[in-house]
């Protein structure tokens, strides 16, 4: 019967993959995902991120978010994710989903991601999140912790000392909200050199909680500003290693995240990156400064400020225009990035079919021989 529906969609999903394609160079589309750091503060000390280090400039006030949202810009967007700094140490948190699903007619998915820490204060802002945004009208209301290690190595990670426990109570807090609310409870990993000899433990950590666990890369870019540290550097001895703990934990299945994956490890071979990428067309991220930008792989990567211009004509301008095509010529054929890579190959299709009917084909043939059917 899954079958079945595919085949009768199939039209459907051909077009959505010819319009990805004619999109961003025909013509610009509207938005359909925004990821908005709602602030720079941050309680916790990773040594992946530096923003913590930062002096935080004056946050994006919640009448301003109203004013931006209110634009004709964001009738298309179904998702939104909302992350910082730490985003729940923002009081106004709630009121700032609640104007953004008013704002978002099509919106279907949220998500909010915390690095678990003061357990207590995270349950009564989620509470309160709850409480004023229409679920009826969700899909998806996801709640993301970090989790990056065993104690010892969270919180070497993290830099803050019982920052493990309390991020594992918050994730416990959660899960009894989720008993009342249909909320989605995960807990996410940044895989490098200090935590890739703890991956088992952390899919049996999941486990134990009953949580489902995503994996990302390390990543480096302006926006989280790494400096170099031996500590975050893959020497040649992680490398296999690396490789070893991608092919054993993240190929599982045929998903559009497994493919991420298999083009993750063809990157680290030196080969470019062969995967669709939705951030040069339909993703808009608007930062606490009032800067709006597809992705922060790069300073320079900035189409302009809300405090100086619209919305609207921000994202349609020249300026725009011109650090997108200079994106896909200096950034994205080297960009390891993941987000929304599941999105826009969802949109963009064909990349995804040939990869399903490739390993598909292979694993039944595999499966046929290990049968002695050959």
């Amino acid at each position: 019967m899954s079958i079945l529906r595919h085949v009768v969609k199939l039209p459907s999903y051909m077009g959505r993959g010819a319009l990805y394609k004619l999109s961003g160079g025909l013509f610009k589309p509207k938005p359909r995902i925004v990821v908005f750091p709602v602030n720079d503060r941050c309680n916790s000390r990773c040594i992946m991120c530096h923003r913590w280090k930062k002096t935080p400039e004056s946050e994006i006030t919640t009448d301003k978010i109203g004013e931006v949202f209110s634009s004709n810009l964001f009738s298309r967007v179904e998702e939104v994710n909302i992350h910082g700094g730490e985003p729940t140490l923002r009081t106004d948190l709630p009121e700032i989903f609640r104007t953004i699903q008013t704002s978002c007619p099509r919106l279907k998915r949220m998500w909010l991601s915390t690095n678990g820490l003061n357990p207590k204060r995270i349950e009564r802002r989620v509470s309160d999140i709850l409480r004023v945004v229409d679920l009826d009208k969700l899909n998806i209301m996801a709640i993301t912790v970090s989790v990056d290690g065993d104690r010892e190595t969270h919180e070497r990670i993290r830099g803050v000392k019982g920052g493990f426990d309390q991020a594992i109570e918050t994730v416990q807090l959660l899960k009894k909200l989720q008993k009342s609310y249909p909320i989605d409870i995960n807990i996410a990993t940044v895989i490098q050199p200090l935590n890739l000899r703890k991956i088992k433990k952390l899919e049996q950590l999941a486990t134990s909680l009953s949580v489902p666990i995503y994996f990302a890369p390390l990543m480096f870019d302006e926006f989280f500003n790494i400096e170099t540290v031996n500590e975050l550097k893959f020497f040649k001895k992680d490398m296999e290693l690396y490789r070893k703990v991608i092919s054993k934990n993240c190929l599982k299945d045929f998903s559009t995240t497994s493919l991420y994956w298999h083009d993750f490890l063809k990157q680290m071979n030196g080969s470019n990156r062969s995967l669709p990428c939705a951030f040069d067309r339909y993703v808009i991220s608007l930062y606490p400064t009032g800067e709006i930008l597809p992705c922060s792989r790069k300073d320079w990567i900035v189409y302009g400020n809300v405090y100086e211009d619209s919305v609207n004509s921000i994202w349609f301008g020249s300026h725009a225009k011109q650090i997108r095509e200079r994106m896909k010529r200096e950034v994205c054929p080297t960009c390891s990035n993941m987000c929304q890579v599941e999105y826009s190959l969802q949109e963009e299709f064909f990349t995804y079919t040939k990869h399903y009917l490739k390993h598909r084909l292979s694993s039944l043939f595999n499966n046929s021989i290990s049968r002695g059917h050959f």
